[in-house]
């Protein structure tokens, strides 16, 4: 990376000024929790508002859907025990301060419940599918008519087999006579290895030999006041940093923290935090997915290009789709690849360049991709049977606007297809032109 890393002078604002809701938590200093910081590993709401509803003479007909899984535990049981170890050794010693001996006593008594069960998909996360389809079926009942046959489809991992058969079975409980066909396609993740999609430099590129990452890191670390939080925990700060790296203590902590909500977990350890630690850290987690996901100049146009595959395939199956007769085509993956389809096909806040750190912080709101978010295509037709078909294009069943729909997210079905296929094209001659790259 050439540019110079910046402070996050701003990023308090940046993100808490963008935040219409909290969690009802609060931080060390007393502030409330925003969203924000909760980023991709907050849950998905349990109450949705209403998108508007067909247009006056229209019902809906098909809907197509690619959903992330739902809330999961932490991918790695080495996160887990990395920082019950430490805080564990401490109290040993007699080193942790009250706030780190209830830390710890929240911790062992929460262990139970997701000791071996890393990245696999919570109840809650299953939940979260479930109210999705219910509300699916409840809002556009005319698609779902009696018989009618809905395709499924997960990515190659437990939990988005489990999140699409959560949703499928809600479906099914709703349209009893619904025929529901389910299949794996290892190609709604393209950034996975098991897809075959990827090159060797796409995945270097999200690889923790990633060229991007030696100066990520300075940078968070310089941001990053790991003494000072370190302080609430324990008694001896150099006795704490002899135990361990300060810096991935308080990561350690937080990625925690932001978890334990979708795993059930009562805990509350966001209490921690400032809500400046809060921002500075879920910053630098944007910053990792912009950089893997994004529009960003060091990695190279691929990796928002690569979601060309999924984009096509959504494409190709709507036509085919809607000359068959299926009434919806659900498909179950990833956060990423949410982000880079909102990049590929030019969704608002998510195509702008940055510049700066603090840029990434504000135009980089991934907290828009909760656990379970869902990007939906709602088609509907007119009664009478005459005129062409309108699409409204929703992200976490609110309307979503692109460059060609109005506020609403709607717009005709040939001019989505005809922008959507162009956008593809683009994409596809960025996948064409240089498999690798020497910009990193």
């Amino acid at each position: 990376m050439k540019r110079p890393l910046l402070i996050l002078s701003a990023c308090l604002c940046a993100l808490a000024a963008a935040v219409s809701c909290s969690s009802g938590l609060r931080t060390a200093d007393g502030e409330s929790v925003p969203d924000r910081v909760m980023g991709v590993y907050l849950p998905y709401p349990e109450t949705v508002a209403p998108s508007p509803g067909a247009p006056e003479g229209y019902e809906t007909f098909y809907i197509s859907h690619y959903g992330r899984h739902g809330s999961r535990y932490l991918l790695y049981d080495s996160q887990y025990a990395f920082v019950r170890d430490v805080l564990s050794r401490a109290a040993a010693d007699g080193k942790l301060t009250p706030s780190g001996q209830k830390a710890l006593a929240d911790f062992l008594e929460a262990y139970p419940q997701f000791e071996g069960r890393a990245g696999m998909l919570t109840r809650i996360g299953a939940a979260q599918h479930r109210a999705i389809a219910r509300r699916m079926a409840e809002r556009h009942p005319s698609a779902f008519a009696p018989e009618a046959a809905v395709r499924a489809s997960t990515s190659a991992t437990a939990r988005t087999q489990e999140s699409m058969e959560a949703f499928c079975a809600a479906l099914q409980t709703c349209r009893p006579s619904l025929r529901i066909t389910c299949a794996e396609d290892a190609a709604l993740n393209p950034y996975s290895a098991g897809s075959g999609i990827p090159t060797e430099y796409d995945l270097r590129v999200k690889s923790p030999e990633a060229e991007w990452r030696p100066d990520f890191e300075t940078f968070c670390r310089q941001q990053i006041d790991a003494e000072r939080f370190a302080a609430r925990i324990f008694t001896d700060t150099d006795y704490a940093a002899g135990l361990c790296d300060l810096t991935d203590l308080e990561r350690g902590a937080f990625y925690l923290a932001v978890h334990f909500r979708g795993c059930g977990i009562a805990a509350d350890w966001l209490r921690l935090f400032t809500l400046d630690e809060l921002c500075t850290l879920a910053a630098c987690d944007a910053y990792t997915f912009y950089m893997e996901k994004g529009p960003a100049a060091e990695t190279s146009d691929r990796t928002w290009a690569l979601s060309a595959h999924i984009l096509d395939k959504m494409l190709t199956d709507a036509e085919q789709d809607i000359a068959d007769g299926t009434a919806a085509n659900l498909r179950f993956g990833h956060d990423g690849c949410i982000m880079a389809l909102l990049t590929l096909m030019g969704a608002d806040g998510w195509t702008a360049t940055a510049a700066t750190q603090e840029e990434i912080a504000r135009a980089w709101d991934v907290s828009q991709i909760p656990m379970a978010c869902n990007l939906q295509w709602i088609f509907y037709r007119p009664v009478s049977g005459e005129g062409e078909p309108l699409v409204r294009t929703l992200l976490n069943e609110r309307p979503l606007r692109l460059p060609v729909t109005d506020p609403e997210g709607m717009c005709a079905w040939s001019d989505l297809k005809r922008y959507l296929a162009e956008r593809c094209d683009t994409a596809f001659a960025v996948l064409n032109k240089d498999r690798t790259p020497n910009n990193l």
